[in-house]
């Protein structure tokens, strides 16, 4: 079970990172649109990512540990 939850906790990391390298990429886009001014969906993508990504990388990764834990038990 730790092993998995190991796995699992690695794997998170590995999908946080990617939406951060989506952030990265994204971002000179973003900055370049013309009409920033108009209400566009696409203006709070980053910030949205990047809090996504903080949310799988500490709690999904404490989820999985404490389920972990749990089913050890």
């Amino acid at each position: 079970m730790h092993r998995q939850a190991a796995l699992d906790c690695a794997m998170l990391t590995q999908v946080a990172g990617c939406l951060r390298q989506t952030v990265r990429e994204i971002t000179p886009l973003v900055d370049v649109l013309y009409f920033k001014a108009a209400p566009l969906a696409v203006l709070e993508c980053c910030a949205t990512l990047e809090a996504l990504a903080e949310e799988v990388e500490q709690d999904d990764v404490q989820t999985v540990a404490e389920r972990a834990r749990e089913e050890a038990r």
